[in-house]
């Protein structure tokens, strides 16, 4: 199951506005080449991506109703240690999604068993990355669980092994398996807001990929949906680096050097082409589609193997689409079809 996926492959992110599940799976069969499981944030604030990854983390205490993460500072240890048990032993079915977290992923898996039309070569995932998920959990002092590096470690260890173990679902569906760390805090890095270091960016993500891949082959993926460090971006060992390319693609080809390195050894960039923030209705698929060829044009004047970027080009949305009303979130789905056809048509 680790066939590549088709250039310009279109990918879903992870949220949807709508109430139940049947709504989301039914956008995104026969309009998305890799469907993913869906977050639905107006079913229960358990399908949010924070609240949502707490569970099997002992260590992290979720508070659904004030929708906060925290470390009690009683029974840490001890947590830590019940932790680290389970997770040596290899079983990683402690950090499955509890009942009260997994209605979209139930539903997803459920869709995909029925229907082989529904994602039939991949399927996606997506689970918060560790630098996001640190930034959002609260420990004694004031501080957040990313400044202690030990918790940050082993947050790491458990976001990575929650994608193996969805990853090993999907391929005991026949799918070859997807998964995105998202990661919206590090939107801003590597600018004086941000005090994270270049080590702990990528030991982090490193760690967590690691553990993705410790039941079988995933392609894992990194979702940053603001402007970032790209540079540093690509030299984490991930599979796929998602950006938004409706907003930020003059920032990404400020790195030619760094790209091409990344897809000389077998990267892929998932382009967040179609707007999801302030989608704005009759959205024209041929503008999009020009839009990003002009991109692509500039990365090779910039020394970007123009074949080798678009063989490995993926095409996203440049966020999920729980903020939008469900009629602009059909509508941004359906420009996809669209606007493959267009870029097909251009660089294939």
């Amino acid at each position: 199951m680790t066939q590549d996926p088709a250039p310009f492959s279109t990918l879903a992110i992870g949220s949807f506005p709508f109430p139940e599940p049947p709504g989301a799976l039914d956008l995104m069969e026969g309009r998305v080449d890799i469907p993913a499981a869906p977050q639905l944030v107006r079913l229960s604030p358990w399908e949010d991506m924070l609240l949502g990854a707490a569970d099997g983390i002992f260590f992290v205490e979720a508070d659904g109703e004030a929708r906060t993460l925290s470390v009690p500072a009683a029974g840490r240890e001890e947590s830590l240690a019940r932790f680290y048990e389970a997770y040596y032993s290899g079983d990683y079915s402690f950090l499955a999604r509890s009942p009260r977290a997994s209605g979209g992923w139930d539903a997803f898996l459920g869709r995909a068993r029925e229907s082989p039309a529904f994602g039939r070569t991949h399927l996606k995932t997506q689970v918060v990355g560790p630098l996001t998920f640190g930034q959002s959990v609260k420990v004694e002092g004031g501080f957040s669980l990313v400044d202690d590096p030990g918790l940050l470690e082993a947050a790491s260890a458990a976001l990575g092994a929650k994608i193996a173990w969805e990853a090993a679902a999907i391929r005991g569906l026949g799918r070859a398996a997807v998964a995105f760390l998202d990661e919206p805090g590090l939107s801003g890095y590597g600018s004086a807001f941000s005090t994270l270091s270049a080590e702990t960016v990528l030991g982090s993500l490193n760690a967590a990929a690691a553990a993705a891949r410790s039941l079988g082959p995933v392609l894992v993926g990194l979702h940053v949906c603001g402007n970032t460090d790209w540079g540093l971006m690509t030299r984490a060992d991930i599979d796929v680096l998602n950006c938004d390319s409706y907003g930020y693609l003059e920032s990404v080809s400020l790195y030619p050097r760094e790209l091409q390195a990344f897809l000389e050894r077998g990267g892929r960039v998932a382009w967040g082409l179609v707007p999801a923030q302030g989608f704005e209705a009759g959205t024209s698929p041929g503008c999009l589609a020009a839009r990003l060829a002009e991109g692509l044009g500039l990365l090779a004047r910039r020394g970007v193997d123009p074949a080798l970027l678009a063989s490995r080009s993926l095409l996203t949305t440049s966020c999920g689409l729980g903020s939008l009303s469900e009629a602009h979130a059909a509508e941004a789905v359906g420009l996809f079809p669209r606007v493959q056809e267009e870029l097909r048509g251009r660089f294939l």
